[in-house]
């Protein structure tokens, strides 16, 4: 078990890992000798098939411990969160990444998609994360395929960076109108209280009282000041 997690920890992005999650029946060690008798159980495997290896495919529990982040314990079925799911509503579970048919266009033939999918290589990222022995095991259609690979992940890069282009420039443009929209609110409110303090300003005194009271339902106290006026009468 510990010689299975070391070798699938080593450099080798996810796209290069196609996990499969499964249930098998084992004997529950520690209730056979309790009961005195073979007690089966049934516990979650998950297999892993690692792009480039022929024969070697690591299988793990599915709740033991891949690595440990900032002291917090990462299972392999929470590495593998969306396979894993799958696994569990009955859904067929598939890899990461960009199918190889993809690459058609570009030149794959049907012998090198058989060929990968007998190397467990399942995706356009696997082909192009291949390095050494994982590579070397595609024999004399390496190059090509890597080739190939490299290809379409540049092509769609650009078109991805464009998309990012053009995402930023659509939100430019709603923030400038949001803003424009705020700017002519605050200037038509600003043209409002100018008329409306124009229009206290053409009110004599006795005019303001009565504005204010029509506004207020009281009639202010006193002998005020014409700007108390004009202030009561702005906040009325």
């Amino acid at each position: 078990m510990d010689v299975a997690i070391s070798r699938v920890d080593r450099p080798m992005t996810d796209y290069a890992v196609t996990p499969h999650f499964r249930y098998d029946t084992v004997e529950d060690i520690e209730a056979s000798r309790r009961e005195k008798r073979p007690v089966m159980k049934t516990i979650e495997l998950c297999e892993m098939r690692i792009a480039g290896e022929k024969n070697y495919i690591p299988t793990v529990p599915a709740d033991s411990i891949w690595q440990v982040h900032s002291g917090q314990p990462i299972t392999y079925a929470e590495r593998f969160a969306e396979q894993y799911r799958n696994f569990k509503l009955g859904n067929s579970q598939a890899g990461e990444g960009t199918p190889l048919q993809e690459l058609v266009p570009y030149g794959i033939t049907q012998a090198q998609l058989s060929l990968c999918r007998a190397l467990k290589i399942y995706s356009i990222e696997a082909v192009n994360s291949l390095e050494g022995i994982h590579l070397k095991a595609l024999g004399v259609a390496a190059n090509e395929l890597k080739r190939m690979a490299g290809a379409w992940i540049a092509d769609h890069s650009s078109v991805r960076s464009e998309r990012s282009e053009l995402e930023e420039l659509r939100a430019l443009v709603e923030k400038l109108q949001s803003e424009k929209t705020t700017a002519v609110h605050v200037a038509e409110e600003a043209i409002e209280d100018k008329i409306e303090a124009s229009a206290f300003a053409a009110m004599d005194d006795r005019q303001l009282k009565t504005y204010i009271k029509e506004r207020t339902g009281q009639t202010p106290m006193g002998n005020p000041s014409r700007e108390t006026l004009l202030r009561m009468a702005e906040e009325a």
